[in-house]
């Protein structure tokens, strides 16, 4: 499994909306995108930062940026509240993921 890493922002009085558009446009369409495994959205209430880590099961996949017309209009919406302040997008090996009641698994 491999990570995509994704650090960006907005005003801090607009991270709500940031939010918002996350979870209602950005991951429904990742969502249809092959390979997506799934999400977690990270966020600093105080300074607006983000960090978006999406799950994918290949390299070549959480690598690739999305073209449908789905996840571009999230884009675009991102775009709107985003500070525009964004580090370069690292792709990640995921080797343990702990998760449901905190077991532990190696991928």
């Amino acid at each position: 499994m491999y990570a995509q890493v994704v650090q960006g922002g907005s005003a801090p009085e607009k991270r709500d909306e940031m939010n918002a558009v996350v979870r209602e446009h950005l991951i429904p369409a990742l969502k249809q995108e092959a390979g997506f495994v799934g999400a977690v959205n990270l966020e600093n209430r105080e300074s607006g930062h983000g960090m978006m880590l999406t799950f994918w099961e290949t390299e070549q996949q959480a690598a690739a940026i999305p073209d449908s017309s789905a996840f571009m209009e999230a884009l675009g919406r991102i775009a709107a509240v985003s500070s525009g302040q964004r580090a370069p997008i690292g792709v990640w090996h995921v080797n343990v993921l702990a998760m449901d009641g905190g077991r532990a698994e190696a991928c």
